[in-house]
């Protein structure tokens, strides 16, 4: 979907994207990573920078450039300054939240003419027929499959704003936020500690405020006679009132299926024993439930792994199944960035994981929509959800030989050893090395992975070394986990 960037800002795009992931590199690297030429890289980190503040690009001549977002800002923060700066997504979104009566209207809002808002409709409409919706250039709306209409704004306004406070004025806030404590109210089995968070009302809160919109221009998901039978509830008497006065719609049973799809369409389960249960009378929803749990049983086997909240765990997969209706990505996806920045040595876990997902969706036909992105989502909700993993992996975590060499008293060097046995036990196996010469420091070192010194000038063939201060810094300690993790990384490469 980030084709729908314009030409130039893609290109921002991409290079900001490689430099979030990466450390320094130089411009001629980084010009081949992306097949983008220096000169043009060195003229459009000036324009990057402009947007992206207080982020920035930093330059060094030695070390090439470097991406910092600053203790208060993050990742999230830069991919929302792209959106801005974007014409094309600035189109779909007026489009989605305002009404135009004609092109010159809206041309005259976002300050195009109207030649060239229609060459960017125009455009825009070429990559979205992929996707199976458009933008009626008559109506100046969103037509077309009203499920993947929902899902793209949905993770466009996460991505964008994260929160929806900055977007909606504070009536309508209310309103909604005052609908869905009705609506939690009724299903009291909803109360849950993983949906007692900020983070899932917001999610919650966003899908309402998309439907509104969507029922307030007259579109409506498809629901027949069963599927409306699967909506039991309606709003107090006042909130019917006030949303009909702010939204003019009322709340209808196809309206109400259509606020809360996520969790009245046919396929949610609302329990372990409800999910067994429609497995038992629907046979798609008996081929997801047996693909997922056929998945989690290889992987707690091949892994080694104890699960002790399966039904749970399979029933968060499984109705994230059941309203995901397009790509979890549009730039940006926190899921793969959470996924991307565990230690080394959860990589090949991943992996494997990843892979293991893959296969048990994709072995046969299910009735889900499926890509690369909502299967990182799935892989996230896995991980997290997977009770006790993290403590399970960590036991699993190998620990490489650690000599500990340095320049100073033998009292000091106890007080660095256990120093950094109190913060990396886990993974670094240390030992003081005995040696009176630099000889027989090279020679007693071949049977260590690493050495930890404070001695800059040492070296020591094919045997990694990390100089320290005397007491060990923060940056000290980033040095030894980032060579740690080298370390297994290239025996995990030298064992496959």
């Amino acid at each position: 979907m980030e084709r729908l960037l314009e030409k130039n800002l893609l290109r921002h795009f991409r290079i900001i994207d490689f430099l979030l992931h990466h450390q320094w590199i130089t411009i001629g690297e980084l010009s081949n990573e992306l097949n983008i030429p220096p000169r043009t890289i060195r003229q459009q980190l000036g324009e990057i920078n402009e947007y992206i503040a207080p982020a920035k690009i930093e330059r060094s001549r030695q070390q090439g450039i470097h991406l910092t977002c600053g203790p208060a800002h993050s990742a999230l923060a830069i991919y929302s300054a792209v959106y801005k700066q974007s014409v094309q997504f600035t189109i779909l979104e007026e489009i989605f939240l305002h009404e135009y009566r004609s092109i010159a209207s809206l041309a005259e809002k976002i300050f195009l003419s109207p030649s060239t808002l229609k060459r960017k409709i125009k455009a825009i409409n070429r990559i979205l027929r992929a996707h199976h919706f458009e933008i009626d250039p008559r109506k100046l709306d969103l037509v077309g499959d009203e499920k993947r209409i929902y899902f793209f704004y949905y993770s466009y306004l996460i991505e964008k704003y994260s929160i929806l406070d900055g977007l909606i004025s504070k009536q309508e806030l209310q309103l909604i936020d005052a609908l869905l404590a009705e609506f939690f109210a009724a299903f009291p089995q909803l109360k849950t500690p993983k949906r007692e968070v900020y983070a899932y009302f917001n999610k919650v809160r966003t899908m309402l405020f998309i439907s509104l919109h969507r029922i307030k221009k007259g579109h409506l998901l498809d629901a027949d006679a069963s599927s409306l039978a699967h909506v039991s509830f309606i709003p107090s008497q006042m909130i019917r009132k006030k949303i009909t006065a702010y939204y003019e719609i009322d709340c209808s049973k196809k309206s109400l299926y259509h606020l809360f799809y996520c969790f009245f369409n046919q396929r949610y389960a609302w329990s372990a024993a409800d999910l067994a249960e429609k497995a038992l009378q629907d046979p798609e929803t008996a081929k997801i439930r047996t693909a997922l749990l056929a998945c989690v049983s290889a992987i707690k086997r091949n892994e080694g792994l104890f699960l002790p909240n399966e039904e749970q765990l399979l029933l968060t997969l499984y109705n994230s199944t059941s309203y995901i209706a397009g790509s979890t990505k549009i730039l940006y996806n926190p899921d793969q960035e959470f996924l991307a920045n565990l230690n080394t040595y959860c990589a090949p876990f991943i992996l494997r994981t990843k892979q293991q997902l893959t296969l048990f969706l994709t072995k046969q036909p299910l009735d889900i929509y499926l890509d690369d992105s909502v299967i990182e989502s799935l892989l996230f909700l896995l991980i997290t959800s997977w009770e006790g993993l993290a403590a399970q992996l960590e036991k699993k975590i190998p620990k490489i030989s650690t000599g500990i060499f340095f320049n100073t008293s033998l009292d000091h060097n106890h007080f660095v050893l256990n120093e950094l046995s109190y913060h990396l036990k886990s993974r670094l196996d240390l030992q003081l090395v005995s040696a009176n010469t630099i000889a027989e420091l090279a020679d007693v070192c071949t049977h260590f992975d690493l050495l930890i010194t404070n001695l800059s000038a040492v070296e020591l063939p094919n045997r990694p070394i990390v100089s320290v201060h005397s007491h060990p810094t923060i940056e000290d300690f980033d040095k030894i986990i980032s060579t740690y993790d080298a370390i297994i990384a290239r025996k995990f490469a030298e064992s496959c």
